[in-house]
């Protein structure tokens, strides 16, 4: 017989959070996650102090945002269907190697005085399609790497990092700025790509997932099929479009906030911007561990409603330490939210179709967001900011008690085996 000792829980825990990594296939992508996702900050610090240095717009700041992740939400369609039909280790390759040319161009066009406006443009809008396949592809090929049982620990765990990486990589290439210019961000960013590729190249032991051939389009039309008889889906998807489109005026316009809502400077914008990465660390730390699918269902419509009620408070707030107090759980809600939807639509799609839903489900998290940031802005200058803070808090809000005052339908994850 043995006896628990107060150590055990501890122990248990632990284990349980990081459960995902003793799949040696997996350990090997985590581990080449981490100089990219840091690259990943350090790039979108350089590319805005670039095109303001060369332009001195926010509109072109604007046009630049819808460069960058317009196609995500105008090509997901198209890109999840690819991400279907082919070997989705042999897409990444391609796409890490696209990225690494890419931005290896832009450096060098940067470090030699020869960058301008338009190749910014060009070469973001290039950067931003590839994007829109890539994204998917990664999203499906997490589960080909774990499976199902440590499907949502390895989202979560991913989620952690990019996070985290949230904490350092805007301070480390805004130093790297000031001190070098920004085509060292953008060589640092190409380097980042290279352990990606060289393990995505080496890793051996993936089996590509059997699928049975149609026609291009008609297995496009057949991923808008699927979404439409599963309420599930399409209700997660509904909210997580919602959110997104609803936070735009806090995360894309923070430093307004900053300045003309709470009469404080970009040292304030830097803060509340920390204490939101804080927040949303804390909730991937969380779903590492409650990360259950009885847990996980409460989270999409409870997290929606969290983040509605915090943005209408920042947006009656005047006070920097009750905006400061809000931040925080802003960071939660729309991190648990976007995390437990992600985990969600996973285990409840069926891997021939993973490439599909997980385009869709990045064309509402991130390819609305571009969007939502034109019409806020346009708001914002007629009406205010606070009135855009409370009037998205609103919208969020409401969506969030529908989706939560709808019976649930039944639905049972898919085994990672099924052929569809």
């Amino acid at each position: 017989m043995t006896f628990a000792t107060p150590e055990t829980p501890a122990i248990h825990w632990r284990q349980r959070a990081a459960r995902a990594l003793r799949n040696p296939l997996y350990r090997r992508y985590f581990l080449a996650q981490m100089p990219l996702v840091v690259g990943s900050w350090i790039h979108s610090i350089a590319i805005g102090w670039l095109m303001w240095r060369l332009s001195a717009s926010p509109w072109l700041l604007g046009l630049l945002a819808l460069c960058e992740l317009g196609p995500t939400f105008l090509l997901g369609p198209i890109a999840g269907t690819v991400s279907d039909r082919l070997d989705r280790r042999r897409l990444l390759i391609c796409t890490q190697a696209a990225f690494i040319t890419l931005v290896s161009l832009l450096g060098f066009l940067t470090l030699t005085d020869r960058v301008t406006v338009e190749t910014v443009m060009l070469l973001t809008l290039s950067i931003g399609i590839v994007t829109a396949f890539d994204s998917p592809t990664r999203q499906a090929f997490v589960a080909e790497l774990v499976g199902l049982d440590d499907l949502r620990n390895a989202i979560a765990l991913n989620s952690m990092l990019f996070n985290a990486a949230r904490l350092i990589g805007p301070a480390v290439g805004g130093a790297i700025v000031a001190s070098f210019g920004e085509g060292w961000c953008f060589a640092l960013k190409a380097l980042a790509y290279v352990p990606m590729l060289v393990m995505l190249v080496r890793l051996k032991g993936v089996a590509p997932i059997r699928r049975v051939r149609e026609p291009f389009f008609t297995e496009m039309r057949r991923g808008f099929a699927f979404i439409r008889s599963r309420p599930t889906q399409a209700r997660i998807l509904v909210l997580v479009g919602i959110c997104s489109f609803t936070s735009v005026p806090y995360f894309s316009f923070l430093p307004a906030l900053a300045n003309t809502m709470l009469n404080s400077d970009a040292t304030v914008a830097g803060m509340l911007m920390s204490l939101t990465g804080i927040g949303a660390v804390i909730a991937a730390v969380l779903l590492t561990v409650f990360d259950r699918l009885s847990i996980l269902r409460l989270y999409p419509g409870w997290s929606a409603l969290l983040l509605g009620l915090t943005q209408i408070g920042i947006g009656l707030s005047t006070s920097l330490a009750v905006t400061a107090a809000l931040a925080l759980p802003m960071g939660f809600a729309i991190l648990s939210q976007n995390l437990a939807s992600n985990s969600l639509l996973q285990q409840f799609t069926p891997p021939a179709f993973r490439g599909r839903v997980m385009a869709m489900y990045a064309m509402m998290m991130l390819g609305t967001v571009p969007f939502g940031s034109l019409i806020v802005g346009g708001l914002g200058d007629r009406l205010g900011m606070p009135f855009t803070f409370i009037a998205g808090g609103i919208v969020c809000a409401v969506a969030a008690l529908v989706i939560l005052l709808l019976p649930e339908p039944p639905t049972e994850p898919h085994s990672t085996s099924q052929i569809v």
